[in-house]
């Protein structure tokens, strides 16, 4: 009986695990190799009309610059959703970069009502420019504001966590694949693979860089990771890796995972806002970099040395302007 007790207790064990694992094991499409399944997913990638996605990145990074140490911590990231007619998206960052440190939340909502933005936390090392940031944002950190300058269509078009610059023919960003099985990516069945990444590749493709200046960056940099693909959508659900930099100059580990679920998305509603931001309002935030004038539809934007020449009578009767009319810009200089 005690012999029995322990068969079945084997057993048991033994169908637990394979319940628990075998899902893992599910086998790639008939006669398709990982290269394949990866590439089709790539080039459907822009087939995707609606998602829930995730994106975390830590850097951990030093070196030394001109006889100077430095050094690089911080995290990132950013998750929402997204489809033709509304997106979320709520961005965090908290990082250092030698003494200086910054961090603050951004959360941002579009739907046929509008575009909306919600800044809180925004802490810097720099009391200068913490001062800055109290004194243009302190009427609208906190708060949801609608961005009244701002279209709808326009940053549905732009915000876009799904394209990918993959065409028919392009070679794969990613070699030495192995398939794994199969995991579950924000609740999509998808299957598994490792591989070593193509760092320039992957960032051109995601636009997430000017090749030109990273190209020393790249150099220096290796990279392997996680794959994952839909197994019924058959599009890239997730991507996960390590970044090892070896230059002098930044030498240390990047940590990036991104997932995506290419089968729904969320709703996203008006939030409970009471201000409205403008151009005008923008305008005369950010004096020094663009100023209204009262006689055009739109800003002029310039630099410092472009303001020595500009004509500030234009901002005579400008509420909040008054004295910059006859201000001597060549103290400027």
């Amino acid at each position: 009986m005690k012999a029995l007790s322990k068969v079945a207790l084997l057993g048991l064990v033994a169908g637990l695990f394979v319940t628990a694992t075998g899902c893992g094991e599910e086998g790639l499409p008939s006669g398709k190799s990982p290269e394949d399944v990866i590439k089709a997913a790539l080039l459907n990638q822009g087939e995707i009309t609606k998602s829930v996605f995730e994106m975390n990145m830590t850097a951990d990074l030093k070196g030394e610059v001109d006889g100077e140490q430095n050094s690089l911590k911080g995290t990132f990231s950013i998750s929402g959703t997204q489809d033709e007619e509304k997106m979320s998206m709520k961005m965090n960052v908290d990082g250092s970069m030698n003494k200086d440190s910054a961090k603050g939340d951004i959360e941002l909502r579009v739907n046929k009502d509008g575009v909306f933005a919600l800044v809180s936390g925004v802490k810097v090392s720099d009391e200068a420019t913490q001062g800055l940031i109290d004194t243009m944002l302190k009427d609208y950190m906190g708060e949801w504001v609608m961005l009244s300058f701002v279209k709808p269509a326009e940053v549905l078009e732009s915000g876009q966590m799904t394209q990918m610059d993959y065409s028919e023919g392009d070679d794969l960003p990613f070699t030495n694949i192995q398939y794994k099985g199969t995991a579950d990516m924000l609740g999509v069945k998808s299957y598994h693979f490792t591989a070593d990444i193509d760092e320039e590749m992957l960032l051109g493709m995601v636009e997430a860089a000017d090749m030109a200046d990273t190209q020393a960056f790249l150099d220096a940099a290796t990279m392997t990771g996680d794959v994952y693909v839909a197994v019924n959508e058959m599009v890239l659900t997730g991507f996960s890796g390590t970044m090892k930099l070896t230059d002098p100059e930044m030498n240390g580990n990047v940590e990036i995972s991104y997932k995506l679920n290419p089968t729904k998305s969320d709703d996203v509603k008006t939030p409970d806002y009471k201000k409205t931001l403008t151009e005008e309002d923008i305008a005369m935030l950010m004096f020094g970099g663009a100023v209204t004038d009262p006689t055009a539809t739109d800003y002029t934007e310039f630099d410092d040395a472009a303001m020595m020449d500009y004509d500030l009578e234009g901002l005579e009767g400008v509420e909040g302007m008054e004295g910059f009319e006859s201000m001597d810009t060549t103290t400027l200089e």
